[in-house]
């Protein structure tokens, strides 16, 4: 009985919301894309009368050419009262600062009624990055993505990452659930439910948030930490699943997660040294000795990357732009100077990994079942 009344009442809000979002242009479809704690995701499609007063929408579907939107209604009559007043509305306001770049999730509008708040945004028809991973590698004999498309999407994650950070915006979430791949395949960064918008440079957070698994170690031992620094962690544990398959330190405890951390990620022996240099700059215990933006995109390893075709540029970084060989962001056909590109140090040949018949420890990446208690914990009674 329980079960069938949940049910009734679920089809009831469904409902619900459809008449609200058609109310507003929408026609909401049944078919769920995504969830979270308060939240869901469908898909849904714009009228052409809502397209006509809405010149975000018009202009970025037209070329496009479709009408397919997803929507996410976040229930706020049902979550916490800090929820609805805090992390929602930076989640409204980081998405609106970062508009028309093209490695973020678009945000092309919001409504609201006093039970549920809307978000409209892009439609990201290829998923996320965790299930392209697992997918291509159930079919490879090694887990993980080749190191080419590994790079390219490295790219455009880097380039949205420096967008989001020139703009005064923290994620605090970079995950591979949380990055989309559009119907072109261009990546899309999206959920800034956790994002920080100080302003501030050098300002010091002390949210424990995000997923354990991407978490920096000095978040894990409680400590106040830079957001950018502690994006560029996560952007390290990220290019660590996309070309193995799986995670670097996989623990639901911090403290368990801090002693794999000291021993340093293991690599299999096919993976090239400057791929697993780059992971190691950025995987540093110490956060002032992580690579940064500027140091990621001319390492070395990412050089073809900027060769390939590609939905993205780096103008956004400091210094990237004036590199010979660049202008406005893009590389040209001239490479850049050998002395402005960061070179691979030499690095011992890690052990294979001790599972027969695979190159990678673990077929299929997930990240490790995280509780509340890990994932928004204050670390010092109160929220950054």
């Amino acid at each position: 009985m329980k079960a069938a009344g949940r049910q009734k009442l679920d089809q009831r809000a469904f409902l619900e919301q459809v008449h609200e979002c058609r109310d507003n242009g929408y026609l909401l479809s049944p078919r769920k894309i995504g969830s979270g704690a308060f939240s869901k995701v469908y898909l849904a499609c714009a009228t052409q009368e809502r397209m006509r007063h809405n010149s975000k929408l018009a202009s970025d579907l037209q070329g496009k050419r479709h009408t397919m939107v997803a929507i996410k209604t976040v229930s706020t009559a049902e979550a916490p009262v800090e929820f609805s007043r805090k992390f929602l509305p930076r989640e409204i306001s980081s998405l609106n600062a970062t508009y028309k770049h093209l490695n973020v999730v678009q945000l092309y509008e919001t409504f609201a009624n006093s039970r549920r708040t809307y978000l409209v945004l892009e439609l990201a028809a290829r998923g996320d990055l965790l299930e392209h991973i697992n997918t291509v590698s159930a079919h490879r004999h090694c887990p993980g993505l080749e190191e080419e498309e590994a790079r390219r999407l490295l790219w455009q994650l880097v380039s949205a990452v420096a967008h989001c950070h020139n703009s005064g915006i923290v994620h605090r979430d970079l995950k591979c659930e949380n990055i989309l791949l559009d119907d072109r395949g261009c990546l899309k960064l999206s959920d800034f439910g956790f994002a920080n918008r100080s302003g501030l440079k050098n300002s010091l957070l002390s949210t424990f948030c995000g997923s354990v698994a991407y978490t920096a170690p000095e978040i894990l031992m409680s400590k106040k930490y830079n957001g950018e620094q502690a994006d560029l962690w996560s952007l390290g544990v990220i290019l660590y699943a996309m070309v193995t398959g799986r995670l670097p330190f996989k623990e639901c405890q911090p403290h368990r997660m801090l002693y794999l951390i000291r021993r340093g990620p293991t690599f299999w022996p096919g993976l090239s040294p400057e791929c697993q240099d780059l992971i190691r700059g950025l995987l540093q215990l110490r956060p002032r000795a992580r690579l940064g933006l500027q140091q990621v995109a001319t390492h070395h390893w990412m050089l073809p990357a900027a060769h390939a075709p590609f939905c993205s540029t780096l103008s956004t970084i400091p210094g990237v732009a004036g590199l010979p060989g660049w202008a406005d962001g893009r590389l040209l056909s001239t490479p850049p100077d050998p002395s402005t590109v960061i070179r691979c140090r030499k690095t011992r040949e890690a052990p294979a990994p001790n599972v027969p018949g695979q190159c990678g420890a673990q077929r299929g990446l997930r990240s490790p079942k995280v509780t509340p208690a890990t994932v928004a914990t204050p670390a010092t009674g109160h929220l950054s």
